[in-house]
């Protein structure tokens, strides 16, 4: 990924946004999930920082059901997690353990997975990877089946794409196919893409104008991952990088149900 590190790096500041809407899983029918312009851009600065490892993390928000049994869900957080190891089951115990008390200080639940792979042309969940993303599901789903669950994997070949057409000020009047990121949700057991999911600003390439700015800035250079934090304690983990504007966090108040 050092290609897609160092042509972002190059990006200069401009304007832009995005989108995609909707998710179709079977636990609880239709659902739209936002997903919020931070938990994207912390989710690729991850990435870059380690651009010859695999990274992962997890994505956190929260989620409600109308009496109708409409599904809405917002990601508003995105917690990095490795970047040596992805399985190794007794790191990922201990992130998650504290990740637990982090979300029920914040009144959040965990939505979702992301990776990033070390081969720049491998963008696809990886067998280690789809087994961390089913255990979230299925946790998730044992509290709330409704509550829908999102997969995130970075892609490599699009984040170089997204990187030249900033360089070269062609962002299109719609750029929700230029994220970078391929989203997935699971049904009948498998992780499938999922178009109608919403990345906050993708269409108008605002978001993507942010990311760029951000890694011009090398802001990339400041996410501190569990990994980090194991290898020297000093270091914040659960500090969050960049801060969720008030009311994008998403609000179920009127919901029959809520999570979490």
């Amino acid at each position: 990924r050092e290609s897609s590190r160092e042509s972002l790096e190059g990006c200069e500041r401009k304007e832009t946004r995005a989108g995609n809407k909707k998710e179709g899983g079977k636990a609880g029918g239709m659902a739209k999930v936002h997903v919020g312009q931070v938990p994207y851009i912390v989710s690729i600065m991850h990435s870059l920082k380690h651009p010859s490892s695999s990274v992962n993390g997890v994505l956190l928000g929260k989620a409600g059901k109308k009496s109708d049994g409409t599904v809405e869900a917002t990601v508003s957080e995105a917690i990095p997690l490795l970047h040596s190891h992805l399985s190794l089951a007794p790191a990922l115990d201990g992130a998650f353990a504290l990740l637990d008390e982090y979300c029920k200080a914040r009144s959040l639940g965990i939505l979702g997975y992301y990776q990033a792979n070390a081969h720049h042309l491998h963008n696809e969940l990886t067998p280690q990877g789809k087994r961390i993303a089913d255990k979230i599901a299925e946790s998730v789903r044992e509290s709330k089946k409704w509550v829908p669950v999102v997969c995130m994997v970075l892609d490599n070949e699009g984040l170089d794409e997204l990187a030249d057409m900033k360089a070269k000020g062609t962002f299109k009047q719609d750029m929700s196919k230029h994220t970078g990121v391929k989203l997935l949700h699971k049904t009948t057991g498998s992780w499938v893409p999922a178009d109608n999911f919403e990345i906050e600003g993708v269409a108008a390439g605002v978001t993507q104008n942010t990311l760029c700015d951000e890694i011009a800035f090398a802001h990339h250079l400041d996410v501190i991952d569990f990994d980090d934090h194991l290898n020297d304690t000093s270091k914040g983990w659960l500090q969050p990088l960049m801060v969720v504007e008030e009311g994008k966090g998403g609000s179920f108040a009127g919901c029959s149900e809520q999570y979490p």
